[in-house]
């Protein structure tokens, strides 16, 4: 492709993300509320409530309270929960329930565009709630290092990890019919084992091996570790770093891949 061909599609991209950002005006000052109020309960209640039968384990966790090991795992955890949302009913909407992205098909935006855009979009919606996270997480006196302030994009890439292979599947159920019906069900054994499985509310060391095992092979374990390190300023050697992110990535990637191939067979062009 040259960069006269990419010039346009670019600036339809960007116009893609204007619409975006002119529905999310809608619904910004719930977010942000949603942002803000969600961390507090979860802290309140689970960090310094559960917290204070616990905290004398903490210094096995390598923190100082047991609430400094909780919050920032949540953060990466809540980031989970809002992407998986994102990619299904709400997806699953705007492809074919109120019709937006029949309209953008139609548009010189090609489907592989607007997929990567719906992606990437989750991902900022998952940066601007994560944001909130890390205010409260600072007013409760977590945040230990100059890091944390990159934690909300590795927070979005651990959203965008989830949001690109369950929008292409997504994209897959809505081509052979309704496709809302397994929605739930990836709701109740997917995300919420997962959300209690990922690493936030103890290390998964102590699950017993086959389910540790499959907490490594999925990526919210990767970005609770990479989101806790960074904001309690913890060793977390180059390496590991770099195996947790590769992991994202590698998520990422493949659901965009498969996602283009799903969001065509809805759209049909």
């Amino acid at each position: 492709m040259t960069a006269t061909t990419m010039a346009p599609g670019f600036r339809v991209l960007i116009n893609f993300w204007e619409h975006q950002f002119i529905r999310f005006r809608k619904t910004f000052r719930s977010t942000i509320t949603a942002g803000l109020v969600g961390p507090l309960m979860y802290l309140l209640g689970i960090g310094i409530g559960l917290g204070s039968q616990v905290d004398a384990g903490a210094a096995d966790l390598g923190t100082d309270s047991y609430v400094d090991f909780v919050g920032p795992g949540l953060m990466a955890a809540s980031a989970m929960q809002l992407a998986a949302s994102e990619s299904l009913w709400q997806t699953a909407g705007l492809l074919r329930w109120r019709g937006v992205y029949v309209s953008v098909a139609h548009s010189p935006l090609a489907i592989g565009q607007l997929f990567v855009g719906h992606v990437f979009w989750i991902g900022f919606r998952v940066v601007v709630s994560t944001t909130m996270y890390l205010l409260i997480l600072a007013l409760f006196g977590i945040v230990g290092s100059p890091l944390a302030l990159l934690s909300p994009l590795v927070a979005a890439l651990t959203g965008m990890a989830f949001a690109a292979p369950i929008s292409a599947y997504t994209g897959w159920a809505i081509s052979r019919g309704p496709g809302d019906q397994s929605f739930p069900m990836i709701l109740r054994l997917g995300i919420i084992p997962l959300f209690l499985f990922s690493g936030a509310f103890y290390p998964i060391d102590q699950l017993p091996a086959a389910l540790e095992w499959l907490a490594r092979v999925l990526p919210v374990w990767h970005g609770v570790e990479l989101v806790r390190g960074m904001v309690l300023g913890q060793d977390l050697d180059l390496g590991s770093a770099a195996g947790h992110l590769a992991v994202l990535v590698g998520y990422i990637a493949a659901g965009l891949a498969i996602g283009r191939h799903t969001f065509t067979k809805v759209l049909g062009t």
